[in-house]
């Protein structure tokens, strides 16, 4: 049986703007860690002549930073990375970087504080009106970017790394004022490490975002999220290692994102302009790829919407490939192949294009990838996994030779080859939407424990100070 997908603009913002990747629920937990880490590290060579900069003297004035001294003491301090890597990073984040500057360096109530400066420029705690800034508070270093996209709209873009004794936390956020509220994204991965009971020691991870969007206007979906698991994961090859403290194994850990959507939603029960709950749950397995690595997927990606008010018809589902008919209900079979659709799209972050179970299938056999869509393009036909070739009249052929990624790179759709084939593979390994449908009560569950309400106050009180991007607390 057909489905046809509109191609309107998504109901929720895309967090593109705030927080790379634009991802789901398990998917862009997994992708923040990797996302942040790399962040942390690209600023280690972006900010490096302003690193080697807090290691001086406090000065009234600017002083002159030589290129070569920051080199060393930055090649003293990261030992894995040669001049020939560090300079292609540089060159790609901040050419300027390259050069010599002048930097100022004070002490601010135990923080240390370095920014670019002009020659002879007198020093204060004004960064925040320059481009770039770093601060360091006994073991925490935080980088600051200001970026004016007008003359009344500036963006700040601030990330911090803070290593403990025990563990090493990390934060991104992405700032900006809209409407004379602060909006923007914020992002924290807490790193550890658990012993097994089996032996030896695992890293452990503990990720969460909140995103704050404003109330809607007539050209922007206004809403919130909170993106969490229901504890630290680890993972490793058996899914029945039990870790110390209270971390889990990822396949035994639920990841869950709860949204509020401030510019109405359409679906099967509920038809509203009022503002909705669009919560969703990720329910992880471990999958056996064909060449016997382990690799996890969801395999229940669920979501529940309900207008704001808890009152009223809910719509409860989860992506699955194939549905059954089921009259009692007036539920459509649908042969759409959304689990794999899903499961790929979101492993590589794809933006705009969400391709099809055939499109997959395509890039997996080395065919042309093809979508098809109306003669106006408003729609696209997803036809049944079971008959790719199955279009209806009205409907032309588009040839795709690369997605692009929530990066902003255009990829070759070829390098996909191998992860649509592993995608296919695993498909029938674990029955999809095994675990019971999302409910009211589970989603007032969520609202109501400890730490949904925690994790939000912890990332959302940014969003409600004066000056958010103050560096120097």
């Amino acid at each position: 049986m057909k489905k046809i997908l509109l191609c309107a603009a998504s109901l929720l913002v895309s967090n593109q703007a705030f927080a790379k990747p634009h991802l789901q629920g398990y998917y862009q937990a997994k992708e923040l860690v990797g996302y942040t880490v790399n962040k942390i590290q690209q600023n280690k060579a972006e900010f490096f002549i302003l690193d080697y900069a807090l290691t001086l003297p406090a000065q009234l004035q600017a002083q002159f930073v030589s290129y070569n001294n920051a080199l060393g003491h930055f090649q003293t301090e990261n030992s894995g990375i040669n001049e020939t890597q560090f300079k292609r990073i540089v060159q790609k984040v901040n050419p300027s970087a390259l050069q010599d500057q002048y930097v100022c360096r004070i002490d601010i109530a135990g923080v240390k504080l370095a920014y670019a400066a002009d020659r002879g420029e007198e020093c204060s705690r004004q960064y925040d009106s320059k481009p770039r800034a770093i601060s360091q508070k006994e073991n925490k270093v935080t980088f600051f970017r200001r970026w004016d996209i007008a003359s009344n709209q500036s963006h700040f873009d601030i990330q911090s790394y803070d290593k403990g004794l025990s563990a090493e936390t990390m934060t991104l956020d992405y700032l900006l004022k809209f409407n004379g509220r602060w909006v923007g994204s914020s992002v924290r991965v807490i790193k550890a490490e658990a012993v097994l009971d089996g032996g030896g020691t695992v890293p452990t991870y503990d990720v969460a975002q909140y995103q704050y969007f404003g109330p809607h206007t007539d050209f922007v979906t206004g809403g919130e999220s909170l993106l969490y698991s229901d504890q630290p994961y680890f993972i490793s090859d058996r899914v029945t290692d039990i870790a110390s403290g209270t971390a889990k194994h990822i396949g035994n850990t639920v990841f869950n994102t709860v949204g509020l959507v401030d510019g109405g939603y359409r679906g099967r029960n509920v038809d509203t302009s009022n503002p909705v709950y669009w919560i969703s749950r990720d329910y992880v397995r471990q999958y056996t790829l064909e060449n016997g690595k382990k690799a996890y997927f969801v395999s229940d990606p669920q979501n529940f919407v309900i207008e704001t008010s808890m009152t009223g018809p809910s719509d409860s589902w989860v992506w699955v490939d194939e549905t059954e008919w089921n009259p009692d209900e007036g539920k459509d079979l649908s042969t759409s192949g959304d689990w794999v659709s899903h499961a790929f799209n979101n492993t590589h972050s794809l933006t705009g294009l969400s391709p099809t179970f055939c499109m997959i299938e395509d890039i997996a056999n080395d065919r042309p990838v093809t979508a098809y869509y109306s003669k106006d393009g408003g729609n696209m036909w997803v036809p049944s996994f079971k008959d790719c070739k199955a279009i209806d009249p009205g409907y032309y052929p588009k040839v795709y030779t690369y997605f692009t990624n929530g990066y902003g790179e255009q990829v070759d759709v070829r390098s996909y080859k191998q992860s649509a084939k592993d995608i296919l593979y695993v498909r029938n390994q674990y029955t999809q939407g095994g675990e019971e449908l999302m409910t009211l009560d589970d989603v007032k569950a969520m609202q109501s424990s400890l730490r949904y309400k925690d994790l939000k106050a912890e990332l959302g009180k940014r969003l409600s100070w004066s000056k958010p991007y103050d560096i120097l607390q």
